[in-house]
């Protein structure tokens, strides 16, 4: 083998060597890269979790520092609506208040968040909210039963007995001509009275 030959084999080899090391390299970098974006740890509460309360705050714990910036967080009802929150970073953690008590229903909580190389994690987490003392709280009591008024009395009232009345009250409330005529009925019987009884003494 001459020394052209030699020198032509000793390039390939190293030229090979280099193509093995730089792809050695690009894949130590690839997975380095691909590990660097960080990604949810714990939550609180967790994903599915039933709570007997409304909680007073949420805690979503990643794997690496998140940045301020590109934070989008949304808490949803089974209906759909949305529920007003209030949330602050600090390193790891993002803390998520909701402004109001929850009420008892399924929640769906979604949030959207930066990492530290600033590759964006999008997470959702499901929980339920069943409170037993605001289902006590929200059943109705039963109205009292009002009392049967008395039930009507079979018997008639007593009709109160008319008042007694003079003759003269009685015939005030007669037409004249009645009056007269009962007048002149009276005073003839009085005469014939007065016939018969002169009569009688004369025989």
């Amino acid at each position: 083998m001459n020394a052209s030959t030699q020198i032509s084999t000793s390039k390939a080899r190293f030229a090979a060597l280099l193509a093995v090391a730089l792809l050695s390299l690009m894949t130590l970098f690839g997975v380095g890269s691909a590990q660097a974006h960080d990604e949810l740890v714990a939550s609180t509460p967790a994903n599915g979790a039933v709570l007997k309360s409304s909680p007073e705050k949420f805690v979503l714990t990643f794997s690496g520092d998140l940045k301020e910036i590109g934070t989008i967080v949304e808490l949803k009802d089974e209906k759909g609506d949305s529920v007003q929150t209030s949330y602050e970073i600090a390193r790891r953690d993002l803390t998520i208040t909701p402004d109001a008590t929850l009420p008892n229903g399924d929640y769906t909580l979604v949030a959207r968040v930066v990492s530290s190389d600033g590759h964006p994690i999008d997470k959702k987490l499901a929980f339920s909210v069943k409170d037993p003392k605001a289902v006590e709280s929200a059943t109705p009591t039963p109205a009292a039963t009002a009392a049967p008024s008395a039930a009507p009395s079979s018997e008639a009232a007593p009709v109160p007995a008319p008042d007694k009345q003079s003759p003269a009250e009685q015939l005030s409330g007669l037409p004249a001509a009645v009056v007269w005529l009962i007048a002149g009925v009276v005073v003839l019987g009085s005469v014939l009275m007065v016939l018969l009884k002169v009569r009688r003494q004369g025989k």
